[in-house]
């Protein structure tokens, strides 16, 4: 096929494309530095292709992308490629090579957080492997007729950095696939010039057609719902009133991943409890516990991973998650002391009030923001009581943030002590399309003491509670770590936060009220 090649080719880069053992949060090592990891996750970046080297799997959004180009043009004129057989389908014919980007240069909250504070090991994993894809030779020895498109949530940190002509990079797109991607792929086909990004018109899914998948993602992913309306400032999917997709169709994306070999599902949401909601975000127990029940009784699934949910619908009805327990355990091969357990990502991200009260003001509803410390707490201990152990995001450094601000946060973070979840501290990022997005990123030598004393205790806590049998060990190498780069890379201001970590010095009261 590299002769004439197919009009439009679809890829990302490795890490994207790829599916780590069926487990979602293997992906996060792709945050971290290169050379500190990619020994370890080479065996899951290896290549899994059909007999005419598709990939067997891809990204939840190349899919979404593939449908709607494949209803538009037919399947004969679109094809999906793995980096590593780029060649088979990329030849004189082709007018389109789209690239699906998720975090190309690192930019997002995990990577800059734990690249900058580990300070070594090179370019974080996936800008290593999103440069090599723009260096491919397929890529770089294109045709002029060939145009690059880059789109994806990652697009963002491209034009970010400026770096769209060094990667020859033809065209940036931004935003929602569904509504406008088929023209501008009309017009590149017919060699129109559509100038150097291209900002999409927003989907409505009320009114917009938006085709299920063709064949199946990394994880076996399926949306069931798009968009959150919460109103946090940090966050693109909080700025549009959330949609739930109705179970037929999910139930279509359910199939189609597990008749393409898939034995797993990610439920793909910014909130699993915003499945039907109801006024003032009231989670709608029904629909959610017919919507698991019916993915959880497909046959061929073993296991269902969740992606996001939130606090405080877990304490407007408790029940719900007992009712959802069963059906999720059942689906689970997580396990914490040989006990399983589900887990989601939960953005609690503060312990302040005023802050909440000022740029989070959805997020505790149907309750209050004043009531965020005992929301975060009950929560914790309703998951908890049903062996949920969440994955739960802290800010660090967010606008406007004061010395107030951050011991209100680790008064939260001493109250929720005997929870079990594992602590993620990251340092805020603007990211385009949100409020926040001309705001400015703070860096770890500009934290104060009490913003360091937030990520090391949040990191303490994770190894006592995921690590306990290696705690000792992981201490000692933080100490000779720490003496020997971290407060040389730093700076002060994190001495007594990580003498604490390494238990040096005893955590007493909380700093700043001493």
């Amino acid at each position: 096929m590299s002769g004439a090649g197919v009009e439009i080719v679809l890829t990302s880069d490795l890490p994207t494309i790829s599916s780590f053992g069926n487990d979602p949060f293997k992906a996060f090592l792709c945050t971290f530095p290169h050379r500190l990891v990619r020994r370890f996750l080479e065996k899951y970046l290896e290549p899994q292709l059909d007999e005419e080297g598709r990939p067997l799997f891809a990204s939840y959004g190349l899919r979404k992308v593939e449908s709607v180009l494949v209803h538009a043009f037919g399947e004969e004129r679109v094809a999906v490629a793995h980096p590593s057989t780029l060649e088979r389908f990329v030849g004189r014919e082709t007018r389109v090579i789209g690239v699906s980007s998720h975090d190309p240069l690192g930019l997002a909250y995990v990577s800059r957080t734990y690249n900058t504070l580990l300070g070594l090991g090179g370019e974080a994993v996936n800008r290593y492997y999103f440069r090599q894809l723009m260096e491919h030779p397929v890529i770089r020895g294109r045709g002029r007729n060939t145009k690059l498109v880059v789109g994806g949530p990652g697009a963002w940190q491209i034009g970010e950095l400026g770096l769209q002509d060094s990667f020859g990079i033809d065209v940036l797109v931004h935003g929602d696939a569904e509504r406008g991607l088929v023209e501008l792929m009309r017009r590149l086909l017919e060699g129109e010039e559509v100038g150097r990004e291209v900002w999409m018109e927003r989907v409505d899914p009320e009114r917009d057609f938006i085709p299920p998948i063709l064949r199946p993602a990394s994880y076996g992913c399926v949306e069931i719902t798009r968009g959150c309306g919460r109103g946090c400032r940090f966050c693109s999917p909080t700025t549009r009133k959330p949609y739930s997709f109705p179970l037929d169709y999910v139930m279509r994306e359910v199939e189609v991943n597990v008749r393409g070999g898939s034995r797993s599902l990610f439920v793909v949401t910014d909130d699993l409890f915003l499945y039907g909601v109801k006024p003032r975000f009231h989670p709608n127990r029904e629909k959610l516990v017919k919507l698991l029940s019916s993915m959880a009784g497909y046959p061929g699934v073993e296991e269902i991973h969740l992606s996001h949910a939130a606090m405080a619908p877990v304490v407007a009805d408790p029940g719900m998650i007992g009712e959802l327990t069963p059906i999720l355990l059942e689906k689970t091969k997580r396990r914490l002391n040989g006990e399983p357990y589900v887990t989601a990502e939960i953005g609690v991200e503060t312990g302040s009030v005023r802050l909440m009260e000022k740029n989070m003001h959805g997020k505790a509803l149907p309750f209050s923001v004043r009531d965020w410390h005992e929301i975060v707490d009950t929560g914790l201990g309703i998951l908890n009581d049903h062996s949920w152990y969440p994955l739960c995001t802290f800010l660090v450094g967010t606008p406007e943030e004061e010395e107030e601000d951050v011991i209100q946060t680790l008064e939260l973070l001493d109250r929720i002590e005997d929870k079990k979840l594992f602590y993620v501290p990251v340092l805020f990022i603007p990211i385009k399309g949100t409020a926040w997005e001309n705001e400015r990123c703070v860096g770890l030598r500009n934290l104060s003491e009490l913003q360091w004393e937030v990520i090391a205790r949040a990191w303490s806590r994770n190894v006592r509670i995921w690590k306990r049998n290696r705690e000792r060990v992981i201490r000692a190498l933080g100490f000779l770590f720490f003496w020997s780069f971290l407060l040389w890379k730093h700076g002060p201001k994190c001495f007594r936060p990580v003498m604490r970590f390494l238990g040096v010095l005893p955590q007493g009261r909380l700093p700043g009220r001493e």
